[in-house]
C-alpha cells in the first residue's frame, strides 16, 4: 500500500460518518439501522414516525445513523402524507453538514415498475445529487434458500435493474439469522467506498429547497395550535349552553372510501375482535353491543373508489348509502367519516367526499365528524399540524364544523378513545338535535347488486383494488369507459 493510500485512510478514521437510511414501511429501515450501531435501538418492526438519530462506533469509526419515515411500497409520492415528506426532507439536519451516505433498504422480493418509481420519486425529494450517495442494502436475504442475490436481481428484470444501476450497483444484504457484526462491518466497507468516491464530502441538500420545506412546517405548526385553541373555545361554549346530556343510546353511520378503516373503526367502538382477512362491505351492516352504559348501535356501508369521481360509483352503493340512514326506528346521531391520518388527502379526494355527501342532503354536515384512522402513525406530530399540512383536508374538517377524533389502531382497547368519542358525539346532539337526519335525494334506482356487478364485470373490481395508479393515463381511460358500460 502506498503511502498517500495509508494516509487517506488515517483521514478516513480521523472523522466520523454521517448516515441515512430510508425506505419502503416494513423494508427493514430499523433493523438496519440496529445492526450499524448495536442494541439498544428501537425494537424491529416498530414502524419509525419520526425521524430518530443514534450515534455509535463500529471498526473505530464514528457513526451517526438517522432513521427516518417510511413510505407505502406501492404508494407514488403523491399519495404520501405531506409530513412525512417533510421528516425525510428534513432528516438530513440531523447529522449536519449532511449524510456521507444513504442506505435504501429493499425487501427482497417483487419488486414492480411501481415500486421502481415510488423509490425514484421518495429520493427525488433530497434532488438528483442523491444517487451518488446512494447504497443498496437488501433485507430478508434468508428468502433467497441457496439462490445468490446476483441471480435474485436477474430474475427481477428491469425495474431493480434500473435502481441498482442508478446507485452504481452498490448493494448488499443483511438477513435476520446471521445478522452480526460482520454484516455491519461488510455495509461499511462500501459506506467507505461512497465517501473516498465522493472525495469525502458530504451530501447537501438545495438551500432553497431546505427553506422552502423548514417555512412549511413552521407555518403548519402554527396553523395547527391556533385550530386546537379554536377547537377547544367550541367545545366550552357548547358545554357551557348547558344542554349537553349524555345519550343513553347512540347510533352511528360509518362512512368512507373503500380500505379506508371503517369496518375496523367499528370493532375498536364496539370492544370486538379484528378479523385477520375479511371481504369488503357490500350491504349495509348493523351491529349493537354496550358502550360503558350506553347501547351503541353502528352501521358499516360499502366505501366509495377513492380515486374516481362520484359519478363512477355504482348504484348500489349509491342505495346501500341513501339506505344506511334510515335501518333504525330513528335517525343515527352521527356520521364518522373515516379517513386514514397516515397518507395524503388530494383535491380529488375532497371532491368526491363533497359529492358523495349530498346523499344525505346538506344538513348533514351538522352530523357529520371526521374519524382518523392509524393515528398510532402520527408519532409526535399532532393531528392538528397533518391537517394543517393537508389542504384539502382543512377543508373537509372546517366543513364539519372543526368536529375531528383520532383512532389509535396499536391500542385498541383503549376505552378512552371510544368514550372520548362519544363525548363529542353527545355534543352533536346538543347542536343539532332538533334537525334529524334523513337523506334528500332522490331514492337510486338500484340496477344491479354487488354480486351481479361482480358476476358481469369481476376484473374492474381486481383492476381497482390494486389501486389505481393515476399517472398511466392510458390505464384510466380504460377503467372509465369499463365503468360506463357496466353503468350504462
Amino acid at each position: 500500500m502506498c503511502d498517500e493510500q495509508m494516509a487517506q485512510e488515517e483521514r478516513h478514521m480521523q472523522h466520523g460518518l454521517s448516515l441515512v437510511v430510508v425506505g419502503g414501511n416494513e423494508s427493514g429501515k430499523t433493523s438496519v439501522f440496529n445492526t450499524l450501531l448495536g442494541q439498544g435501538g428501537p425494537q424491529d418492526g416498530q414502524r419509525t414516525v419520526n425521524c430518530m438519530k443514534r450515534d455509535g462506533h463500529l471498526r473505530e469509526r464514528r457513526l451517526t445513523v438517522v432513521d427516518t419515515p417510511g413510505w407505502w411500497k406501492d404508494y407514488l409520492l403523491i399519495d404520501t402524507a405531506e409530513r412525512t415528506k417533510r421528516e425525510l426532507v428534513l432528516s438530513v439536519q440531523h447529522c449536519p453538514p449532511g449524510p456521507h451516505a444513504f442506505i435504501l433498504t429493499v425487501e427482497i422480493g417483487k419488486f414492480t415498475e411501481k415500486n421502481r418509481r415510488a423509490v425514484e420519486e421518495h429520493l427525488g425529494l433530497f434532488g438528483e445529487n442523491i444517487w451518488k450517495h446512494t447504497i443498496v442494502v437488501f433485507t430478508r436475504g434468508e428468502v433467497l434458500r441457496g439462490k445468490s442475490i446476483e441471480q435474485h436481481i436477474e430474475s427481477e428484470g428491469e425495474a431493480l435493474g434500473w435502481l441498482l444501476e442508478t446507485c452504481g450497483n452498490r448493494y448488499c444484504v443483511f438477513d435476520k439469522q446471521t445478522r452480526d457484526q460482520n454484516l455491519a462491518i461488510q455495509l461499511l466497507d462500501k459506506i467507505e467506498k461512497v465517501e473516498v468516491s465522493n472525495s469525502s464530502r458530504h451530501f447537501e441538500l438545495d438551500e432553497k429547497t431546505l427553506r422552502e420545506v423548514e417555512e412549511k412546517k413552521r407555518a403548519a405548526q402554527e396553523r395547527a395550535s391556533e385550530r386546537r385553541l379554536k377547537v377547544e373555545e367550541e367545545r366550552n361554549q357548547v358545554k357551557g349552553e348547558g344542554q349537553i346530556q349524555l345519550l343513553a343510546e347512540v347510533r352511528i353511520v360509518m362512512l368512507g372510501w373503500v380500505s379506508c378503516g371503517k369496518s375496523s373503526a367499528k370493532n375498536v367502538i364496539l370492544n370486538r375482535k379484528e378479523h385477520a382477512a375479511r371481504n369488503r362491505t357490500k350491504r349495509c351492516e348493523k351491529e349493537a353491543g354496550l358502550v360503558g352504559n350506553r347501547h351503541v348501535t353502528v352501521v358499516d356501508t360499502p366505501g366509495w373508489w377513492k380515486y374516481f369521481d362520484a359519478q363512477y360509483t355504482p348504484h348500489w352503493v349509491k342505495a346501500e348509502l341513501e339506505r344506511s340512514v334510515t335501518l333504525g326506528s330513528n335517525s343515527p346521531h352521527a356520521l364518522l367519516l373515516v379517513v386514514p391520518a397516515d397518507v395524503s388527502f388530494l383535491e380529488e379526494q375532497r371532491k368526491i367526499i363533497q359529492e358523495t355527501m349530498k346523499i344525505f342532503g346538506e344538513m348533514a354536515w351538522r352530523h357529520t365528524l371526521v374519524l382518523f384512522t392509524w393515528g398510532d402513525r402520527l408519532g409526535s406530530t399532532s393531528i392538528e399540524e397533518h391537517i394543517e399540512s393537508e389542504k384539502p383536508l382543512r377543508w373537509l374538517v372546517e366543513k364539519c364544523g372543526n368536529r375531528y377524533h383520532v383512532f389509535n389502531n396499536v391500542n385498541r382497547g383503549d376505552g378512552s378513545q371510544v368514550h372520548q368519542l362519544l363525548e363529542k358525539i353527545d355534543e352533536i346532539e346538543a347542536s343539532v338535535s332538533s334537525c334529524a337526519l334523513t337523506p334528500e335525494a332522490p331514492k337510486t334506482e338500484v340496477k344491479e347488486s354487488p354480486k351481479e356487478a361482480e358476476e358481469v364485470r369481476p376484473e374492474i373490481v381486481e383492476l381497482l383494488d390494486e389501486q389505481w395508479n393515476r399517472m398511466d393515463k392510458e390505464l384510466e381511460e380504460k377503467i372509465r369507459t369499463m365503468w360506463q358500460e357496466t353503468l350504462s
